[in-house]
């Protein structure tokens, strides 16, 4: 049977409603609004993915090598005296610059070529700069047990026996010793970078400017975001950095901040909208609740200050339950992790309120009505319907906690700090501190390790969200 089509409307069929003008005025303004709800989801989408291909961009790229450290200056040199006297003409003839080298007749009575060996070496001495570098053996042709000496003569003690504790030198390669030495003595560093797609679509040209520029030195390409920056200490130099020290201090603050703020969150919301009665005090408190989540976090962070890093300083720093070598003030990982709980604090009430008030009132009553008290309906009907939506509002919170910066700088997190925190009462450092005090650098080889510290940070974001959903998802199920 033939489909039949409804007739369009036409001005005898159309329903009255629909002609009157203020029902096309409110559709108009209707339509509006959802063109300005897309048009902005577009830009904001457009934005995001800009910065995202932004930051990826100087996650790896062509870099080109070099040493603060002359490696000529570290290794052993073979004595002038050691050298025969043709050996010392040839070092003299390659160094001395030939206009000098005309005029020395004129200066020592004779030419290079009828000095004996002692004029030879003292020629050297007063016309070449650095003669002792001249001499010096490349590191590849020396001994291991030369290799570790370079070590032990050119960094500090306690530095040598930290390495000598991660692995012994006697047991490591002689390809592992050089590594150490260009990394620990010469100071391996990159010269000059550039970003990631000029480095995989105009590689050619990148190549012929390194050869023009640095004709000499080593380059390649180079990720910055690698298993090995996530797993190292914190160093003041970019080639060798790493930020498991910052990664810990953040799940720390995170764990210790969800730990405190979504009992007290949920709770504070169960009570306001199923046991709080309606007066003056309460609505205050809903009132001020609601103006609190709109309050700017760098404000948290000044109370953070005031309350848990000086009135509380005694019990924050680890002080008062006789905590070893408790840091000198509250500026720890408990006090970050309060402060950034008081800032999440009135997202998880407000969502909560919002979830249990969605909540089907005939569910309260058929409980009620069967003889259930009223803590038992919250408990065992209420809330597990409504913490789905708990869960959502808990990830915002949780979302926003991770990427604040502000309040953490007014509470003390570190900018540069070694040792991993352990505990409650350490001093700490966290991501978001870590990626700003690095894009404040001058230097474009800071750029690229906070570039990859973004995408770190991303990628914990996601983690945490995702297993909030995950969480949300399997309840929703079971319900």
């Amino acid at each position: 049977m033939a489909a039949v089509s409804s007739p369009s409307p036409t001005p005898e069929t159309t329903p009255e409603f629909l002609t009157d003008p203020s029902v096309r005025r409110r559709q108009r303004v209707a339509s509006a609004g959802r063109a300005g709800l897309f048009t902005s989801l577009i830009i904001a989408l457009l934005a995001l993915i800009v910065l995202l291909l932004d930051v990826v961009n100087k996650t790896g790229g062509m870099v080109v090598y070099g040493y603060k450290i002359d490696p000529l200056t570290v290794v052993p040199s073979i004595p002038l005296e050691e050298l025969s006297r043709e050996e010392l003409l040839q070092l003299a003839q390659d160094n001395i610059p030939a206009e000098r080298i005309d005029e020395l007749p004129n200066d020592y009575g004779m030419s290079l070529e009828e000095m004996t060996v002692d004029d030879l070496i003292g020629v050297i001495y007063n016309e070449v700069p650095n003669p002792d570098t001249i001499t010096a053996r490349p590191l590849e042709t020396l001994a291991d047990q030369e290799l570790i000496e370079v070590l032990d003569n050119n960094i500090t003690d306690a530095r040598f026996n930290q390495l000598n504790e991660e692995k012994p030198f006697e047991s490591r390669s002689r390809e592992e010793l050089i590594e150490l030495i260009e990394a620990e003595v010469l100071l391996e560093s990159v010269v000059k970078t550039w970003p990631l797609y000029p480095s995989l679509f105009n590689r050619a040209a990148i190549e012929e400017e390194i050869q023009a520029t640095y004709p000499d030195a080593e380059y390649g390409f180079r990720w910055w975001l690698t298993p090995q920056f996530i797993v190292s200490d914190l160093t003041t130099r970019p080639e060798t950095t790493g930020i498991r020290t910052a990664i810990i201090g953040s799940v720390l603050v995170i764990f210790f901040t969800i730990i405190i703020a979504v009992p007290i969150g949920v709770g504070a919301g169960i009570y306001l909208e199923e046991f709080a009665t309606k007066s003056r005090l309460n609505s205050l408190i809903q009132t001020n609740i609601y103006n609190l989540a709109g309050v700017p976090s760098i404000i948290y962070g000044m109370l953070g200050v005031a309350i848990f890093v000086r009135a509380l300083s005694d019990f924050t720093s680890g002080a008062a339950f006789g905590v070893p070598d408790p840091p000198p003030n509250g500026r720890t990982i408990i006090s970050a992790a309060m402060t950034m709980a008081l800032l999440i604090l009135p997202l998880i009430i407000i969502n909560t309120q919002e979830a249990i008030r969605a909540v089907p009132q005939s569910l309260r009553d058929g409980s009620l009505a069967l003889g259930a008290t009223k803590w038992q309906t919250v408990w065992h009907h209420v809330l597990p319907v409504a913490i789905p939506s708990i869960l959502t509002g808990i990830i915002l919170g949780i979302s926003r906690a991770v990427g604040e910066t502000a309040p953490l700088i007014v509470v003390g997190a570190a900018a540069y700090i070694t040792t991993d925190p352990s505990g409650l009462f350490s001093s700490f450092t966290v991501l978001p501190m870590q990626i700003y005090s690095w894009a404040i650098l001058p230097i474009d080889t800071f750029r690229n390790v906070s570039a990859a510290a973004i995408v770190v940070l991303l990628v914990i974001v996601i983690l945490f969200n995702l297993t909030a959903i995950i969480m949300r998802n399997r309840l929703r199920k079971s319900l």
